[in-house]
């Protein structure tokens, strides 16, 4: 866990204005010649601190002959932070979506860690107008939020799994292909939306080194899709013919098939 000096410095304090701001918070009131002390480190650190902290309004000099320092308090402090964060990041926003990406067909976007692929894969979703093809063993209700929003919009949710998942009062169309003992393992996601966007990622031979990809390439969407909606025919023909139709006789004996 990061100490308060840590997420200060996240929120661009340097070290030194960091603690500066902790130490007149504990003390209330001191002049820079004592903050300097209590640091144990240079005055003209400590005062070139303290004038970029006043310039920010984040502590006050109380009238006098003396030069007294006393903090904002953390409660105003935090407004103050989240304003001026909110504000960066509607800005940066702006500036970014006006700057227009060369070749966005051909880019191919390198996701790693499981927090990462869960956050790509919403901000996907919430893109789609019409359908969303997906095969997984992910917990759905992770995306319950983005799949009610995608079902308010009349978008298709078609989501095929060889786990059994959890799908109440989800708005999705759930094809699960598996037997009684199967259940959740949390090892992939192929995802489409539109036909024109697709994810796919899985946990890697560790089992927890998550990696994924994410493109805007049709030919890369197309085939993922193609590949979810063969698993859907299958399951649907087993259950047609009461039988697994892919047999000894249809094999081809490739790679593929003897690493399944």
């Amino acid at each position: 866990m990061k100490n308060i000096i840590d997420l200060l410095q996240m929120l661009n304090f340097s070290k030194t204005e960091a603690s500066v701001y902790i130490t007149l918070l504990k003390n209330s009131k001191l002049t820079g010649y004592q903050i300097a002390k209590e640091l144990n480190t240079s005055r003209s650190s400590v005062y070139s601190a303290l004038d970029n902290l006043y310039k920010k309004g984040y502590v006050f000099l109380l009238k006098g002959e003396s030069q007294i320092y006393q903090p904002e308090s953390p409660k105003v402090l935090m407004k103050k932070l989240k304003k001026e964060y909110i504000s960066s990041i509607d800005m940066l926003e702006s500036q970014l979506s006006s700057i227009e990406v060369s070749d966005k067909e051909e880019r191919y976007i390198n996701i790693e860690g499981y927090e990462n692929i869960i956050e790509k894969a919403k901000e996907i979703l919430l893109t789609a107008t019409k359908e969303v093809y997906i095969n997984t063993d992910f917990d759905l209700q992770d995306f319950a939020d983005e799949f009610k929003a995608l079902g308010k919009k009349g978008v298709r949710i078609i989501i095929f799994s060889f786990s059994k998942l959890n799908s109440e009062e989800l708005p999705v169309e759930l094809y699960e292909h598996c037997d009684a003992d199967c259940y959740l393992k949390h090892t992939r996601i192929m995802l489409v939306a539109d036909c024109e966007k697709s994810l796919i990622a899985d946990c890697g031979k560790s089992g927890n080194n998550y990696i994924g990809t994410f493109t805007e390439n049709s030919l890369m969407a197309s085939i993922a899709a193609e590949h979810i909606h063969n698993d859907i025919y299958l399951l649907r023909l087993k259950k047609k013919y009461g039988r697994n139709l892919i047999d000894k006789d249809i094999l081809i004996n490739s790679m593929l098939e003897k690493r399944k």
